[in-house]
């Protein structure tokens, strides 16, 4: 995810062997290499490669060729030497600006770090608190990772760092070091590759995004073989927090499988406010107004809106939704004049133009978009294993339960800590006939299911009542006057 360094010119074949012009020669290249090395032992394995290639390529008594392999053979390693000085010099610098971070002063302050789309708890809580933070003399900054989320923090006229490391200034590198507090609902894994360094003092306030029924964290791990350097680095940001939200004081243990943190505060989600009250503007940034529209009109016509948000597969992305028979649902809704709404994970999103061929009668819901005012306007939910089915339950409708490929996701994708799940909050369909004769029923508006959905929702849900957002606020005072 992280952004590459803009590469350097290519060094061109003429300028590797003619002495006199900017001369790349092997002893200049080894002289590079060495130098290199020294930045950092990580990479050391890397540098044995190409010490070796370029070893291989030394030919003392011939006399510099213009063409050949080896002049070609030596500009690819030029080429992999700047690569290699490049995450170096990277590297190198985070490290820096981390130890940088830890001891720099901090002010009044907090960054909300984006996440791949605009419409998580991260947006919900910056949108909260930015009334009680010019109250109270705080800067509340927002870190984008899209140009989208950059356009939108900015056309509200708040204070948002550029897209583009680049584009920071002196004054920008000083506000991230600066920060007191940061608030996730992620992996801190922003595009800008200084960012996390620039932010390493601050105190991590984790909002994650969403009560799992996955293996996640670290939990979710690899045998060694498979291990890469992406991730570890993505285990590396599971901690460690300064505190981490969940939305009920029994769901501790469970997060503490998962993370490492200081402190749990179970005081509910931001992005939840928006399920128990009338969104406003502000809300409704980065909403698919055509879907949010049409849902209100089906509804208002008292027809169904079924709402399919299922999670996506490490293993067949997309490939299995083609074979879930989605299609012949929506046809079965279409004629009794219900709308079915598809919401594809972000994971499998680039799809979509695939997937509306072959289900053209459903509606997609835009790729990256927030999907929470959605919710609001639609009948039931149809789900997996998806977090979303237990911020549903605080609308109180039908939740269907989809698993049309079980055995391949726990056995390729997601091993399940399906305890939480010890009774569904809805019936339970594995083929696409089956859902439909579910849909078909009697009670298909859930009643039968209306007291497990109570009891799921006491249980994992300390409070109902839309003030998350200002619960939130409180906890970044508290974080605030513990940094300062």
């Amino acid at each position: 995810m992280h952004e590459q360094l803009q590469q350097p010119d290519v060094v061109t074949p003429e300028r590797l062997v003619h002495p006199g012009r900017d001369t790349l020669t092997m002893p200049h290249l080894l002289s590079r290499i060495e130098a290199t090395e020294a930045l950092g032992d990580q990479i050391s394995q890397a540098i044995d490669q190409l010490v070796d290639a370029v070893l291989g390529l030394q030919q003392p008594t011939a006399p510099a060729a213009d063409t050949g392999p080896g002049t070609e053979a030596l500009a690819t390693l030029e080429r992999r030497m700047q690569t290699l000085e490049q995450q170096a010099h990277l590297s190198q610098a985070c490290h820096e600006l981390t130890r940088t971070s830890q001891f720099h002063p901090k002010e009044r302050s907090v960054v909300f770090v984006g996440t791949t789309y605009f419409g998580c708890n991260v947006k919900y809580a910056w949108l909260a608190f930015r009334e009680r933070a010019r109250q109270e003399g705080i800067t509340a900054w927002f870190l984008p990772q899209t140009a989208q989320q950059e356009q939108a923090v900015t056309s509200l006229g708040e204070a948002c760092f550029p897209l583009h490391h680049n584009d920071w200034s002196t004054s920008h590198v000083h506000a991230a070091l600066s920060a007191a507090v940061v608030v996730t609902c992620d992996h801190l894994l922003n595009p800008n590759p200084y960012a996390a360094a620039l932010l390493a003092g601050a105190r991590h306030v984790q909002l994650w995004h969403g009560v799992s029924i996955k293996e996640i964290g670290l939990r979710n791990l690899v045998p060694l073989r498979q291990m890469s350097a992406r991730f570890a680095r993505v285990l590396s940001t599971c901690g460690p927090y300064t505190r981490l939200v969940g939305t009920s004081a029994g769901q501790e243990p469970e997060w503490r499988r998962w993370f490492g943190f200081e402190r749990y505060a179970p005081i509910g989600y931001p992005r939840n406010d928006v399920l128990l009250r009338t969104p406003d503007a502000a809300d409704l940034l980065n909403v698919d107004m055509d879907i949010y529209q049409l849902a209100k009109k089906t509804r208002a016509a008292g027809k169904r809106v079924v709402l399919y948000a299922p999670t996506f597969r490490d293993a067949r992305q997309g490939t299995w939704l083609l074979e879930a028979g989605l299609e012949q649902l929506a046809q079965a809704l279409a004629r009794r004049g219900d709308l079915l709404i598809v919401n594809v994970h972000p994971v499998e999103a680039p799809l979509i133009p695939q997937l509306a061929v072959a289900m053209p009668t459903a509606r997609f819901v835009t790729p990256r978009t927030d999907l929470y005012p959605v919710m609001r306007e639609t009948s039931l939910l149809v789900t997996d294993y998806s977090s979303v089915m237990f911020d549903y339950l605080l609308l109180d409708r039908p939740i269907v339960l989809f698993r049309p490929d079980h055995q391949d996701y726990v056995t390729r994708s997601r091993q399940l800590f399906d305890a939480k799940l010890d009774e569904h909050p809805g019936p339970m369909a594995t083929s696409v006939q089956t859902l439909l004769d579910v849909l078909r029923q009697p009670d298909a508006q859930g009643r039968t299911y209306a007291p497990t959905r109570a009891a799921m929702r006491q249980r994992l849900f300390d409070h109902t009542d839309a003030q998350a957002g200002e619960r939130f606020s409180q906890l970044l005072l508290e974080e605030l006057a513990a940094a300062l």
